[in-house]
């Protein structure tokens, strides 16, 4: 059964949105200033910039495959069944954390109204039992909503997301106008950016930024639903970076002058302040708006479960997908009679259970979370590369400009993200990578060389290449916990050029365009 086509460019717009805009700028803005002062404000707008690049590269091929899940199919075109196992599991175990996270933090904020959702036993607040089984109706209850059209889940996203800008706008404006805001917080206490450079970079990574604008990706893994798609597309993955850009830029701004000046007496590293476990709802007691402080409680109800619900739609959309590649059961690719991807949604809602205990803290999670969403980010621009050398008859409904210029800029943005995230966050990666590549690979050899073959290991390697490479470089930068052998300009320049070098080898290491369109042709494309 084929999924329909039902959903319009808002939809697809405010599904994007809705999935960028959830607990990120709840937590983020106050760890971006921490590392980057009031040039936070300037880190979002860098992360916004960076993002349309490797949207247009999304945006292109989007267009070209209008397939439910189409973002892990990618690879496995231009690289082989191995590159799409490997990339669409990342993609999977990076996505079906967030709705448990999600769920979790509704529950968390949730405590404030109803405490026996939480106890306290080493003296941080843990869920009790009551609050593990209500985060786990949450999960279903997402679940629930999934199993009916997309056009209904969009439908439902949309109330959930004009909720989502109508809150952090109105913080927003509040605290802008407020007579206790302090305008001087922009220039004081060090400067702009009493960090530098490296500040504002670091920011993007470890505090939250590119997290935030993950979920740019949700509008597009619908382009197998989506009206119109060859314009929809494009539109509203770049509509959705612009409005969200904009939005994170008020947030930051308004939270920046909303300091008080005593929280700023040991400078932006160690900003701290009384109910800073909530940051905005801290800030909004402190100056006096009790409404908008119950507001922003409610918000983080309702941001939360909106993001919940649209990356559960990613998630069982991706594994899906690797249903359809054959590196997931068949099962997975079943869709039910309102055309949702019924299999994958409940093994999406047990893996959620599974995930449903106490995380190391939101800030180190999306560190670990960021670095693995880097790496799936990098392999669109090469397989936008590849099938314009090796497919170049094919329809492009939308055709990038300058495109080898923008896929090439766009990897080493990529880069530089996978520079800044540090050293001990991309050890841990590569282990991990590394190990998984090589039992697969074992396991299929003993299957017998002809299932070995099929798996096109050789043009998988470049990825391992990228990981092991990025993460000597960052043992000597001055990033994460590097030795700082690097200077910021140094390090930015070694991720740049091995960038390059890793961006036309793995251009080089492709299939041949007869195994790339025997690929494309294995996938159903109608």
């Amino acid at each position: 059964m084929l999924p329909k086509r039902n959903v319009g460019l808002i939809g697809v717009t405010l599904a994007s949105v809705g999935s960028m805009v959830g607990s990120g700028w709840l937590f983020g803005p106050l760890y971006a200033a921490q590392m980057a002062g009031p040039a936070s404000i300037t880190s979002w707008l860098l992360g916004g910039f960076c993002f349309v690049f490797i949207v247009l590269t999304f945006a292109e091929l989007a267009s070209m495959f209008p397939i439910m899940g189409g973002l892990t199919s990618y690879p496995f075109f231009t690289h082989g069944k191995f590159s799409g196992v490997l990339t669409g599991w990342i993609y999977f175990l990076c996505f079906v954390t967030i709705s448990p996270i999600e769920s979790l933090a509704v529950v968390q904020y949730a405590s404030n109204y109803f405490p026996e959702l939480v106890m306290r036993t080493t003296g941080k607040p843990e869920l009790s039992v009551i609050g593990y089984i209500t985060s786990a109706l949450i999960l279903f209850i997402i679940i629930f909503i999934n199993r009916y059209s997309v056009k209904f889940l969009t439908r439902t996203n949309t109330l959930a997301t004009i909720w989502k800008l109508f809150v952090p706008l109105a913080i927003a404006v509040a605290f802008i106008f407020s007579p206790s805001s302090d305008f001087s917080n922009i220039n004081h206490f060090h400067g702009f950016a009493p960090n530098g450079l490296q500040g504002i970079m670091a920011s993007l990574s470890v505090g939250g930024i590119i997290f935030a604008f993950g979920g740019f990706q949700s509008g597009i893994i619908l382009a197998g639903e989506t009206k119109n798609p060859q314009r929809n597309i494009p539109l509203a993955a770049l509509s959705s970076i612009l409005i969200v850009t904009l939005l994170y830029c008020l947030i930051q701004f308004a939270f920046i002058i909303a300091i008080p000046a005593e929280s700023l007496s040991e400078g932006w590293s160690k900003l701290s302040f009384s109910g800073d476990m909530g940051p905005f709802a801290g800030l909004a007691l402190a100056a006096g708006f009790t409404f908008l402080c119950s507001l922003l409680y409610l918000d983080a109800v309702v941001s939360p479960f909106g993001s919940g619900l649209m990356m559960t739609s990613t998630t069982s959309r991706v594994l899906r997908t690797l249903g359809t590649i054959g590196a997931a059961p068949k099962a997975m690719t079943r869709l039910n009679k309102h055309g949702s991807p019924e299999t994958s949604l409940w093994v999406c809602f047990f893996v959620g259970l599974i995930l449903i205990f106490p995380f190391p803290g939101w800030k180190e999670m999306v560190t670990f979370l960021t670095s693995s969403f880097v790496l799936t980010l990098s392999v669109t621009p090469i397989a936008l590369m590849v099938l314009r050398d090796k497919y170049p008859e094919a329809k492009r409904p939308f055709k990038l400009p300058f495109y080898h210029i923008m896929s090439l800029i766009a990897f080493c943005i990529c880069g530089l993200m996978m520079h800044w995230i540090g050293f001990i966050v991309l050890l841990k990666l590569s282990i991990i990578i590394t190990l998984f590549t090589i039992i697969f690979a074992i396991i299929k050899y003993r299957e017998g060389k002809v299932v070995f073959a099929k798996y096109n290991f050789k043009c998988s390697l470049w990825l391992i290449a990228y990981l092991i490479g990025f993460t000597i470089i960052n043992y000597f930068s001055a990033f994460g916990s590097g030795i700082q052998k690097l200077s910021t300009f140094e390090g930015n320049m070694c991720a740049v050029f091995f960038s390059i070098l890793i961006f036309y080898i793995a251009c080089k290491n492709s299939l041949n365009k007869e195994n790339v369109i025997k690929n494309i042709n294995e996938f159903n494309l109608k």
